[in-house]
């Protein structure tokens, strides 16, 4: 996922790069699937730094990865390994590895055509050049052309290969830096780096890959989860359609889905994860209890706490009446 993003972003700095020629935004996907396609493996460090509220997380992964789909990353407490037919996930606080067996037949993504969607929807300004784990790269600012979830964003693209070495990613209340350090390109990763032995000792535990879940009756995800789902007396004219439950490393979320035409009123209730606050968001009272509200691409998402349950609702309606579903729960 984070490559897929970093491969993405270097359209920005093709926007500037480029951009006195007055070349077409067909044109310019051309040249960055060429710069892409020049990139045959990679490796260095991950610095990923996370800002909430102030307070500073700092996550160090050591990583490697070899066109098509091998992967390698190793952090403090995970070790991830991917040889293009199977996958190991070690957990070293657990002493545990998962292995997954991947699909022979990949999905596929039209990168020309993501990078031309992505440039009609940014705004760019090229600030300068610096250099980032010694090498010469645009720095490049990002800011959407419509309200999204992140507000800006700053690059820092390699000269060489038009890849980011550093995103800074501004969402309000909560800022993301991603930096990649010691950097090396095509250096002819040998293929026994993206195989992995189980440690003596470790438990080994086969996983199927992520399938869709089973829908749900409400009295079916009641069962399936330890904690009370609350139902929206209010639902402005929605029906209840049907539920999923997610279960993950002892995390419960339960997620109820209602329908009105072609909208969607969705509501997630969830125990066991981190109260992050939403960026951008506005605080409201729900009889008495405080709640934010954000507004992402023409959604609310309003999200409250009802004891150690999280409570998020999302939907394409105005203010007012979301809060007065979340009233309805209260």
């Amino acid at each position: 996922m984070k490559r897929l993003w970093a491969f993405l972003t270097l359209l920005i700095a093709a926007t500037l790069i480029v951009g006195c020629t007055q070349m077409s935004a067909k044109e310019i996907a051309k040249k960055m699937e060429e710069k892409y396609k020049a990139v045959k493996d990679m490796e260095g460090t991950m610095v990923t730094t996370i800002y909430v509220n102030g307070k500073k997380i700092v996550r160090v992964t050591k990583f490697a990865m070899k066109k098509p789909d091998k992967y390698w990353s190793d952090s403090e407490n995970y070790t991830v390994v991917s040889n293009d037919t199977v996958m190991w996930i070690y957990d070293k606080k657990r002493n545990e590895v998962t292995i997954m067996k991947l699909p022979k037949k990949k999905p596929k993504f039209d990168y020309g055509e993501l990078i031309e969607d992505l440039m009609n929807n940014t705004n760019v300004k090229l600030l300068g050049s610096e250099k980032v784990s010694g090498r010469d790269c645009y720095v490049i600012e990002a800011i959407p052309k419509t309200k999204t979830l992140c507000i800006k964003e700053k690059l820092w693209i390699d000269k060489e290969y038009w890849y980011p070495l550093k995103i800074e990613s501004d969402y309000g209340k909560l800022k993301l830096t991603m930096e990649y350090k010691d950097v090396k390109f095509n250096t002819g990763i040998s293929d026994s780096l993206f195989e992995f032995k189980p440690p003596k000792g470790a438990k080994v535990v086969e996983q199927k890959l992520f399938t869709p879940p089973k829908k749900l009756t409400l009295e079916e995800a009641q069962k399936r989860v330890n904690f009370t789902i609350t139902v929206p007396k209010y639902t402005a004219g929605f029906k209840f359609d049907y539920a999923y439950v997610f279960k993950f490393d002892g995390r419960e979320m339960v997620s109820l889905y209602y329908t009105k035409d072609d909208q969607k009123l969705v509501i997630a209730e969830s125990t066991g994860y981190p109260k992050t606050p939403l960026p951008n968001a506005t605080k409201v009272n729900i009889n008495g209890i405080t709640a934010e509200y954000s507004q992402v691409l023409g959604i609310s998402i309003l999200r409250f706490y009802k004891g150690n349950v999280s409570i998020t609702i999302s939907t394409k309606l105005p203010k007012d009446e979301v809060i007065d579903i979340a009233e309805s729960m209260v």
